[in-house]
């Protein structure tokens, strides 16, 4: 059989560099966008949450992608479900994905690697050969999932080559997550509300019990990760369920907060999700990163719901920290590498298995 041999480039081109002729612009209903994305300029969609993905499919013998970012933000690209290469985007950037590409169809998904602290995004078209045509995406997943949570959810140095190796943006990878393994292994869509640092009522190193601004629940209401406003709406996505995962900055330094206010911060969390939501299936995790006395903490907020409140569809996860290897299992600053996180989403994935009734592959576990 005849191969096709794909070329990928990856530069920054000037606006007359390139030969291709049509643009499809940001707004074309072929494009899947997946995360929280500003619409109000349809031309130019903007986002910053970790984890968002743009996905679209085409006929053409030429393929770019124009974006461009307040910061400095990394993606993954893959062309027909293979991983082309990382990319960065700094500012305004015409990405080659490929040419000479035959005449069959091809599908391409962006991923955000970094979170919200890098840049605000910008997603702007696709340039097309002059006889290219965009296509509709074919295997929409029914399943949705919204995770909730801080620098293991992001993806934090998942890509360090030791715990003691310091972060940079470049080895953080949203994609080798806990969050987006299980997505995929459940063959769902996913939205991720997740912020390096951020606790419940305590951010990481604050030096008082409770920080008075900033926790991750103030962000669950957030169309960016980075901005006040405008707020996110609830009615654009609805999950089937919620996966939480914080407690560990609130309890990684002292002063500890007292539990009486951890859990009822906790609490106002849950019960803004259901707000949202309504009466889905909740499930909290705690774990590998921190153990007591969070995880006391969020065992008893949930059996108080379950028992006393007689809401039974939210569930307890603990993973234990000896999960994690110490010396295979961990990147930077000592968060969970790819390594680790597939043992978070196998340790978890037979719970939400057991409850939803949900089948899933564990190719990648």
């Amino acid at each position: 059989m005849k191969q096709l041999f794909f070329v990928f480039v990856f530069f920054l081109l000037g606006s007359n560099g390139w030969a291709q002729s049509k643009f499809i612009p940001a707004s074309n209903t072929y494009i899947r966008y997946v995360g929280r994305f500003d619409f109000s300029n349809p031309q130019e969609v903007r986002f910053d949450w970790s984890g968002v993905y743009i996905q679209f499919s085409f006929r053409s013998a030429e393929c770019s992608v124009k974006m461009s970012d307040t910061g400095h933000n990394y993606y993954n690209v893959f062309v027909d479900d293979q991983p082309v290469k990382i990319f960065d985007v700094k500012s305004d950037t015409t990405l080659v994905l490929g040419s000479e590409l035959g005449t069959q169809i091809h599908n391409v998904q962006i991923y955000k690697r970094t979170e919200g602290n890098q840049g605000l995004g910008t997603f702007k078209g696709i340039l097309l050969s002059e006889n290219g045509e965009m296509l509709p995406w074919k295997e929409i997943p029914v399943r949705k999932i919204e995770f909730i949570g801080n620098s293991i959810t992001c993806g934090y140095g998942t890509e360090g080559l030791s715990k003691g190796e310091h972060f940079k943006p470049s080895t953080e990878n949203n994609y080798q997550s806990y969050a987006p393994i299980m997505a995929r292994a459940f063959n769902a869509d996913y939205h991720i509300v997740a912020h390096s640092g951020e606790g419940v009522v305590r951010n990481y190193g604050y030096k008082e019990k409770v920080s008075p601004t900033g926790t991750m629940p103030a962000r669950f209401n957030r169309l960016f990760d980075e901005k006040d406003s405008p707020s996110w709406n609830f009615d654009q996505w609805k999950p089937d369920l919620v996966v939480i995962n914080l407690g560990t900055n609130d309890f990684s330094t002292q002063p500890f907060p007292d539990k009486v206010v951890f859990k009822k911060g906790y609490e106002n969390l849950i019960n803004d999700v259901r707000k949202q939501y309504g009466d889905l299936p909740i499930f909290c995790i705690v774990g590998p990163m921190i153990d007591e006395p969070c995880y006391s903490y969020v065992k008893e907020m949930v059996e108080d719901f379950r028992n006393v409140a007689q809401k039974k569809n939210i569930y307890f996860v603990g993973i234990p920290s000896y999960l994690t290897n110490p010396e295979k299992d961990l990147g930077s600053d000592y968060h969970p590498n790819y390594s680790g996180q597939r043992k978070m989403a196998a340790h978890v994935l037979p719970v939400i298995s057991s409850v939803l009734g949900w089948d899933y592959k564990n190719s990648e576990l």
